[in-house]
């Protein structure tokens, strides 16, 4: 690259950084910009990842081999066995077929599907009652997860407890009128990622649609959160049972983490958003909400969630929408420490936008980093990441 042509692509890339960064900072009062594109030929994770800044390490592009629109009502679990981020989810509606896990390769950085999508045309019902989808048969159909899909390290599998209640014919769409009288049962889903395989579990389903689940790393089990209850999905054949019908954050919209320093699962949002934490101690079978208490963030909704196993904090990403129609508003970094029930905020980490609708947000132990998935119908699919200083 001559010399010319090189200064012009360096100032471009640095008023595209500086513009940003100044957008992001506003409230937060720092002079640098919160997030960063990745460092060219940095070989160094911490060069490549400063603390306390989101970095932006894929953009998708018209020319990638695999590109799609990241789906608001989908959830995502990191494979730590087999270094990938998945989601899994799509926003339906009786629109959107997205039935694949896609998966992002966490050291090549890039994107693939385990399957093309499915066609409608493949969508049945077995003699069991259970839909499936797929030339084989052997896929979920098409659905909303939100929070409701989890890693289980111990088996190495992807849990899936939601259902498709978004295709109930008549509300959205009538596509289903003829197949739906024929369900009997929507099961709890596992992709075996050993060999990317499905297979329904034969126990008594847990629906957990609109809301979420978490891996419970000590008793290797999952845990699940509802209006009606909390719940867990252990023991050998597995099955869900109910720890405790008493709930605080009644409605849905909400996400959920386990926090293994305390053995707690921690929930945080509800859909007329709210700012408390629902804790549930496992171990002791003990149970309160926590208000916030001094600095805190502002009451939301469906937010991105990840328990930082290094810090033995729960990080949520919060949203501040514009103040105006030229603002495109941006998010928070915010931390939950359990140990004295406080928040706090990572200034620097500041995203120049908002999330939204968003469970995409992974804590990877490996390299002590959070990844996050954004973007829409209007933005690219973009993939993060954040160093947290310990």
């Amino acid at each position: 690259m001559r010399n010319g042509a090189f200064l012009k692509c360096l100032k471009r890339r640095e008023c595209l950084r500086w513009g940003a960064g100044l957008a992001a900072c506003w409230l937060g009062g720092s002079a640098l910009p919160a997030w960063s594109e990745p460092a060219e030929g940095s070989h160094s994770a911490n060069e490549e990842f400063p603390p306390g800044r989101w970095v932006l390490v894929h953009r998708q592009r018209p020319a990638d081999e695999v590109r799609f629109r990241r789906q608001a009502h989908g959830g995502s679990c990191l494979d730590v066995h087999r270094d990938r981020l998945i989601l899994f989810g799509s926003d339906t509606h009786g629109r959107d077929w997205t039935n694949s896990p896609l998966c992002f390769d966490l050291k090549r950085r890039r994107w693939y599907r385990l399957y093309p999508n499915d066609p409608f045309e493949t969508y049945t019902v077995t003699p069991e009652g259970i839909p499936v989808a797929g030339r084989e048969g052997n896929h979920p159909w098409a659905m909303h997860t939100f929070g409701a899909v989890a890693y289980d390290s111990s088996r190495q599998e992807m849990i899936v407890a939601s259902a498709p209640r978004h295709m109930v014919p008549g509300r959205f769409t009538n596509r289903m009128r003829e197949l739906w009288p024929r369900v009997k049962r929507f099961p709890t889903w596992v992709l075996d990622c050993r060999t990317d395989r499905w297979r329904p579990l034969p126990c008594e389903p847990v629906d957990f649609f609109p809301h979420s689940i978490a891996y419970d790393s000590h008793r290797k089990a999952v845990l699940g959160f509802r209006p009606n209850g909390i719940f867990r999905l252990g023991g050998e054949p597995r099955r869900w049972e109910r720890l405790t019908s008493r709930v605080f954050l009644r409605g849905w919209h909400n996400n959920c983490v386990y926090d293994s320093k305390h053995q707690a699962l921690v929930v945080f949002g509800k859909h007329t958003n709210s700012n408390q934490v629902e804790v549930y101690h496992v171990a002791e079978g003990r149970h309160r909400v926590v208000s916030v208490r001094g600095e805190g963030p502002r009451p939301d909704q469906h937010n991105p969630m990840a328990f930082h196993q290094a810090l033995g904090k729960t990080v949520v990403l919060v949203d501040y929408p514009g103040r105006s129609k030229n603002d495109p508003g941006h998010t928070q970094t915010w931390l939950f420490d359990l140990t004295e029930d406080r928040w706090s905020r990572e200034a620097s980490a500041v995203l120049p936008f908002v999330c939204g609708m968003n469970y995409n947000m992974e804590y990877d132990p490996r390299r002590k980093l959070l990844w996050l998935v954004t973007g829409g119908y209007r933005q690219a699919t973009c993939v993060w990441a954040l160093r947290l200083a310990e």
